[in-house]
């Protein structure tokens, strides 16, 4: 597996947590999903076919274009 994280400057509620939730974790090959209100970033465990930028648009999807990869 692997963890990349992700910062989306514009989460604020679990609203935010939950569509950014349901979005990324569709993804096939995608085992969690953790978002932080207070740090603003999402960390996805994964397995390694699944790409940064697939989960960068499935943010995007969600509603949310600023995203940056932390790692």
């Amino acid at each position: 597996m692997t963890i990349e994280q992700f910062r989306v400057p514009d989460i604020s509620c679990q609203h935010c947590v939950n569509a950014i939730t349901e979005e990324v974790s569709a993804l096939a090959g995608v085992q969690r999903v953790l978002v932080s209100l207070d740090d603003k970033r999402v960390t996805v465990e994964h397995a390694p076919e699944v790409t940064a930028d697939q989960i960068i648009a499935a943010i995007n999807e969600a509603g949310y274009d600023q995203v940056e990869r932390l790692s």
